[in-house]
């Protein structure tokens, strides 16, 4: 039987070992001068590193916390358990929810052009969309995809996009263009800070409030209701500039390979391209796609004015002549692009580049090669392709390359004048040189 004397002395030499075994670490990996030397000072300062009164938390040693601290952690569980949950109705049934693009396949794609978010991310981005679209039921959401991430000093912006039945203008608003209708407005927006919390819901566009975002430059601060404090003056919260950006980076950088949108034959030119059928076989191989003529914008492009298209000018009837020919200049001046333009002459800046294995396959599928398509007019926005699935994404501080500053420079000070030293006496020997000079 072993006495309680010899179960000590057991327990001591494990620690002296224990002791002796972290002193070795600690001398290996800091490599002293004179170890035998300093052997003393190291034991002390390996002694002072252990830790104090410890909790055990998932098998790793960690101080003990406090209750505001144990508080937010039981917080932050609850929120991830409603994250994780799957929708269910009130009778406790599975809600199955439709029109909502797998992002976390999306992600995989972005992943070899270097961008997107790392897996459990991108995961808590599926299921607070998830979330989303089960509380949005009611809207009739047909279609719900991830937009992106705006960056922001105080908090970031998670964006998703919708696509709603068509709306109706508000009164009062003749240049407003309707929700769910090809323009500014064609998509509802939503925008959370927590993927765990709420989303919401943006604020349809003006033409004014986009013809406005462009005089101004300013960082997000995360707070939809924030007041824009700027120059020139701004009317309007962060939520009006927020969705104003998201409408301009969309214009301009929402992309889709050559082929994939399509006019009807029979229609008339001014009708909306769909989606075509057939695009799976008529995908351009990948040294096609490092071309800028094999991508085209999918988005309308938006005018100088805020809209999307040019207002019906009226006959002239000799009361309007200058109206209509006013009209007339402005359009001349700006005028209208076709949705389905090309890179080349779109007056932005765009890179491509490819990576995987770029070989031409008889069978599109087969191709692993992947095409990112990355816009330098408006940094953090791409387009990624592989086979015949392309993703936009975009993840940035939802500013325009090239803009001015924040706020004008103000003018250098002004500088002051030279200290006045006074009197000062004449050198000695010039009073003689100058009586001798006189006397010549």
């Amino acid at each position: 039987m072993v006495s309680v004397e010899d179960e000590r002395t057991f327990l001591k030499n494990e620690q002296v070992l224990d002791h002796l075994g972290k002193l070795v670490d600690r001398v290996i990996s800091e490599k002293p001068k004179d170890a035998f030397a300093l052997v003393e000072v190291i034991s002390r300062l390996v002694k002072n590193a252990l830790p104090s009164p410890a909790v055990q938390t998932c098998g790793a040693v960690a101080k003990a916390a406090t209750p505001e601290e144990e508080d937010a952690v039981t917080q932050y569980v609850k929120k991830t358990r409603q994250l994780d949950a799957v929708p269910r109705d009130e009778g406790g049934e599975v809600v199955a929810v439709s029109g909502m693009t797998d992002f976390v396949e999306e992600a995989e794609i972005l992943s070899w052009a270097g961008v997107g978010f790392a897996e459990l991310e991108s995961y808590k981005i599926m299921c607070s969309m998830r979330n989303l679209a089960k509380k949005e039921a009611d809207a009739s959401i047909s279609k719900l995809r991830f937009w992106g991430k705006i960056l922001g000093t105080g908090a970031d912006y998670f964006v998703a996009e919708a696509m709603c039945p068509e709306g109706e203008s508000p009164e009062g608003e003749e240049d407003f263009e309707a929700p769910g209708t090809p323009g500014v407005n064609q998509y509802t927006y939503y925008v959370t800070t927590d993927l765990a919390g709420d989303w919401q819901r943006l604020p349809h566009i003006k033409p004014r409030e986009i013809v406005a975002s462009r005089l101004i430059k300013r960082l997000f601060s995360g707070d939809t209701m924030s007041k824009v404090i700027t120059h020139p003056f701004y009317d309007g919260t962060e939520a009006v500039v927020l969705r104003a950006q998201i409408a301009r980076i969309n214009a301009d950088t929402a992309l889709c390979i050559k082929g994939f949108l399509k006019r009807d034959e029979e229609g008339e030119p001014t009708d909306p391209p769909a989606e075509n059928a057939e695009f799976t076989k008529e995908v351009p191989p990948p040294p096609e796609l490092l071309k800028p003529a094999s991508w085209t914008h999918m988005q309308p492009h938006i005018l100088k004015h805020g809209r999307t298209t040019h207002k019906e000018i009226p006959e002239a009837d000799g009361e309007n002549d200058a109206e209509v020919a006013k009209m007339k200049e402005e359009q001349d001046a700006d005028p209208s692009k076709d949705l389905i333009r090309g890179l080349v002459g779109d007056k932005l800046t765009w890179t491509i580049k490819q990576t995987g294995d770029p070989t031409v396959y008889a069978n599109p599928s087969h191709s692993t090669c992947v095409s990112c398509v990355r816009s330098l007019t408006w940094p953090g926005a791409v387009c990624v392709a592989r086979g015949a699935r392309f993703v936009n994404f975009y993840v940035g501080y939802g500013l325009q390359a090239g803009e001015p500053d924040f706020f004008p420079p103000a003018p250098p000070d002004v500088q002051d004048e030279p200290a006045d030293d006074g009197e000062q006496l004449q050198p000695p020997g010039t009073e003689e040189e100058e009586a001798v000079a006189t006397e010549e």
